[in-house]
């Protein structure tokens, strides 16, 4: 609580009073640029929408079904030399919707005419169905009815419209933390205010749109990225750039509180401080969210505007979020495991001497637990981390539970200050990928590699249908296997991975991993799964076997080839033995056919042919014959002898699984 004298006092609320009655709207109308932070009445309304002060209400007025609110006049895309197209980056700040309104959504437009008919049905956004009436358009519609005749994904979802309401690609509405990939749903129709940034390259047709809840900055991942061509539109003439919204409601609520649009640049950041925030009451009938305090001295009330509501809403909100943070990280990670007095004991004050690697993430460093004498790994996290809080709160939440003899293990961690320290059993042999590619390691022998090889199934086995959930670990790569003193293979690096229940699609939609371990559904769809990590896991067991890189320089165009392709051409040339690594120089051929065999099987380009992790372990361990197939054919022929055996070999196989 602050103490102010009476003099002091009166003298903020004199000026703030005064500050509250000089403000008007921060309005830039400019042949480039708009920034609206909150609107006066210069833009083009028609149906049910109006204004309500500063506030802009889509579905609030008498007439028809539909609203549309937009620029006065149209903006031109085609004023650069040469004819190319203008790129523009939009952002708005917009409430849709309280508990006792269900509310249909709204869109940001696109259109050559501001002359669109305000009697579209509530599900249509207050846009054409089509532009078979010839209505071009383009729209980011945040839509809040699930309507299967055109295709909507669920009943709260962002989607990317080109003349169609069908969209061109869709997603839940919410936003990802940072740089991660933890996703968090944004209910669109809450009655809280949400904030939209809508991206578009003329160059690359790339547009992106990010949702967050207003008012944080913007997340550095789009929940929605395509390639899509606008400039057909935009090359059309002028275009005019609006809002639009319907309902079935007699009452309903579509309000824009603030809206920043720019051409061939970076939309200005909107100013939360003057935007009409309010209630539900307020933001219907008022639009200065304002608190009447008693001052007797004065014998009448003083109105305090919202600016000083604002300065106490982020002091709390700071003290919330601190301790909101300090519970989600109890809640998910558990209490922590060490003191920072002890890391820095146990690594002599984080000296170089103890230094086993660095990368974007921070510095590993060797130590010595002073109370036991055991020797780990600590990965120290710094602040400027390319990698996110979140990132090492997945590490800490699934490494600190499971627990199997080929995966690294988490042995807990400490927060301190801005840092955030990682403890896990020190892995004296370093990364697969020295002994594969470093000329001054010793070479690895056949046995070596196939114990690292069957060591690595068995943990993802574990991962995907051995442990309570079903992990997904998103980066099987060599670099992420560390070798422990019996040069046993242990999974590590568990920074990208996510868990749901058995039995329940994943809902992981963020391409995440390394270039060369990425299968092609992933790349191209976003959705990681069980398959995908089977897909890197059938790359790294030929790289474990060539001695090769996932990609390479291929042999005659000078191009980039995948290792696995590399391998079915050396099949097709000869034997697929002759694609070994030329430094193994006594070796199984059986063994070595069947792993490369089993290897493409499960980089497989369809991922219904490959092989569960169940069927692979079954495969190295001889308890299932992989069926013979020729290079072109890939092995999917026997698609439907894979899928059963993964069904019915639990009891087979829980016994390799190594807890």
């Amino acid at each position: 609580m602050l103490h102010l004298s009476w003099r002091t006092y009166l003298l903020v609320l004199f000026f703030l009073c005064l500050a509250d009655h000089l403000h008007t709207s921060d309005v830039i109308v400019g042949k480039n640029e708009l920034v609206y932070n909150g609107f006066l009445a210069d833009l083009k309304l028609d149906g049910k929408a109006l204004w309500i002060d500063d506030l802009l209400s889509l579905t609030n007025g008498p007439g028809g079904t539909s609203g549309h609110a937009f620029c006065s006049y149209p903006l031109s895309f085609q004023d650069n030399p040469g004819g190319v197209i203008s790129s523009f980056s939009t952002t708005f700040v917009f409430v849709m919707g309280f508990k006792k309104y269900k509310v249909n959504g709204m869109a940001f437009i696109l259109s050559p005419t501001s002359d669109l008919p305000d009697d579209s049905p509530g599900e249509y956004l207050g846009l054409p169905h089509s532009n078979l009436d010839g209505h071009a358009f383009f729209a980011a519609e945040f839509d809040t009815v699930l309507n299967a005749e055109i295709g909507d994904i669920d009943d709260n979802h962002v989607g990317i419209d080109v003349n169609s309401l069908a969209s061109v690609q869709s997603q839940s509405a919410g936003f990802y933390y940072g740089h991660t990939s933890y996703f968090q749903t944004i209910v669109l129709r809450s009655g809280k205010p949400v904030q939209a940034w809508v991206d578009y390259d003329s160059k690359s047709h790339q547009l992106n749109i990010t949702l967050a809840p207003c008012c944080i900055s913007k997340p550095q991942l789009p929940l929605l990225s395509t390639t899509v061509n606008v400039s057909s539109l935009l090359s059309l003439g002028p275009v005019y750039t609006g809002f639009s919204a319907s309902s079935r409601k007699v009452s309903s609520s579509h309000y824009v509180l603030g809206w920043s649009l720019k051409l061939d640049g970076v939309a200005e950041p909107l100013d939360y401080s003057v935007l009409p925030f309010g209630t539900e009451h307020e933001l219907q009938h008022q639009s200065k969210f304002q608190l009447f305090i008693p001052m007797n001295i004065l014998g009448a009330p003083t109105i305090v505007p919202a600016v000083i509501l604002i300065v106490l809403a982020v002091l709390i909100y700071r003290q919330l979020s601190k301790a909101k943070e300090d519970d989600e990280w109890e809640i998910k990670c558990g209490m922590p495991s060490f003191t920072y007095k002890e890391l820095v004991t146990a690594t002599e004050g984080f000296s170089n001497k103890m230094l086993l690697g660095k990368g974007g993430f921070g510095r590993v460093y060797k130590g010595v637990l002073p109370t036991t004498t055991q020797h780990v790994a600590i990965k120290r996290v710094s602040p400027e981390s390319k990698q996110g809080k979140k990132e090492f709160m997945a590490e800490i939440a699934i490494l600190g539970h499971v627990r199997h003899r080929n995966l690294v293990q988490l042995l807990g961690y400490c927060r301190y200050k801005q840092e955030l320290l990682l403890v896990y059993d020190y892995m004296p042999n370093g990364s697969l990928d020295r002994y594969l590619y470093d000329k001054t390691t010793p070479t690895l022998d056949w046995a070596q590699r196939l114990r690292i090889i069957k060591g690595v199934a068995s943990g993802l086995f574990y991962l995907h249908e051995d442990w309570e959930q079903v992990i997904i670990h998103r980066d099987v790569k060599a670099s992420n296997v560390l070798l422990d003193d019996d040069m046993n293979g242990r999974l590590g690096d568990f920074g990208l991975a996510r868990l749901h229940d058995h039995g329940v699609d994943a809902h992981t939609t963020h391409v995440a991993g390394t270039w060369g371990y990425i299968a092609p559904e992933l790349a191209r769809l976003g959705k990681a799964t069980k398959a995908t990590d089977v897909f890197a896991f059938g790359v790294f067991t030929i790289e474990v076997v060539c001695g090769r890189k996932p990609i390479g320089p291929a042999n005659t165009s000078g191009g980039l080839l995948a290792l696995a392709d590399w391998v079915r051409g050396t099949w097709q040339g000869g034997s697929i033995v002759d694609a070994v690594d030329p430094e193994l120089k006594d070796y199984d051929a059986a063994e070595v056919e069947l792993v490369l065999k089993l290897g493409l099987l499960c980089s497989h380009s369809l991922p219904r042919s490959r092989p569960c992790m169940r069927l692979v372990m079954l495969y190295l361990e001889g308890g299932a014959r992989l069926a013979d197939f020729q290079p072109a054919s890939h092995g999917h022929e026997d698609e439907e002898i894979d899928q059963a055996l993964c069904a019915s070999a639990a009891t087979t196989v829980t016994i390799l699984s190594g807890r």
